[in-house]
């Protein structure tokens, strides 16, 4: 079924963050149109959603696949604060765990560095890309978030999950989006007045915080031992097999704990 744009508007509560929409039945990329989109002067804080994305990409330039399942949506957000740059991916995060939590009842998880987890399987994925310009930063914040369950590859099934596998209650596309345009806001207004407050409330929502986990640096190399904290700009604090603390801005990380997510 198509986005209603006329309903989504009646469920936002949001003042900016989502008060404009860009809706296509199919597309390559939201992030591709949030992008044109903005070079074309659509507001900042105009949430570009497709039904499908024929080429949704996700972290380290992998493929996200987009059938008509679920939410796919990438907002334009711009700051002035180039330091508050890479904590946007946080928000994301922050706003979909509060956005499922409310309109489907689950309580889902942050697996380092965004991915949202449900009973440790991948429920939503999170891409903040960035453009620094003269004294402003355009974030291009894109969200996927699986509503509905696909057949899904044999490479993928057995590590996502959805929110009507998941057994609870099965949210509108707009509903959820409605949702998560307030969450967005809700943070990115906080971030702006305490960076601090909202990396410590992304931090309590890790699961992988305390646990034994191999990393996989984008560099191709290997880190394991344990997870011990996070550093004011999200970055994993990992004590290494070697002794010593590694601090670590991004990668993919499994964990050893019986059940974990991978």
């Amino acid at each position: 079924m198509a986005f209603d744009i006329e309903l989504y508007h009646r469920l936002r509560t949001s003042l900016t963050i989502g008060a404009n929409v860009v809706h296509r039945e199919e597309t390559s990329s939201t992030m591709d149109d949030a992008r044109a989109g903005a070079a074309a002067g659509q507001p900042e804080g105009t949430a570009y959603v497709a039904d499908v994305q024929t080429g949704g990409r996700g972290r380290l330039g992998r493929q996200w696949l987009s059938a008509d399942s679920g939410l796919w949506v990438t907002y334009h957000l711009v700051t002035r604060e180039v330091t508050l740059g890479p904590l946007y991916s946080l928000v994301g995060a922050l706003a979909v765990t509060d956005a499922v939590r409310e309109t489907s009842f689950l309580t889902p998880e942050v697996k380092w560095p965004n991915d949202v987890m449900q009973g440790g399987l991948k429920l939503s994925g999170i891409l903040a890309e960035s453009a620094v310009a003269a004294q402003r930063v355009d974030i291009y914040l894109g969200i996927g978030i699986n509503i509905r369950q696909t057949q899904m590859p044999d490479e993928v099934a057995g590590r996502a999950t959805s929110i009507e596998a998941a057994g609870r209650t099965i949210p509108t596309r707009e509903d959820l989006l409605a949702a998560l345009s307030a969450a967005i806001e809700r943070y990115v207004q906080q971030l702006q007045h305490s960076p601090a407050v909202v990396v410590e409330q992304w931090r309590r929502r890790l699961t992988t915080l305390g646990q034994r986990v191999t990393l996989y640096a984008v560099d191709g190399g290997t880190i394991e031992g344990e997870a011990i904290d996070v550093s004011p700009r999200g970055e994993l604090m990992l004590r290494g097999d070697d002794g010593l603390v590694h601090v670590l801005a991004a990668g993919d990380v499994t964990m050893s704990r019986p059940g974990a997510a991978e």
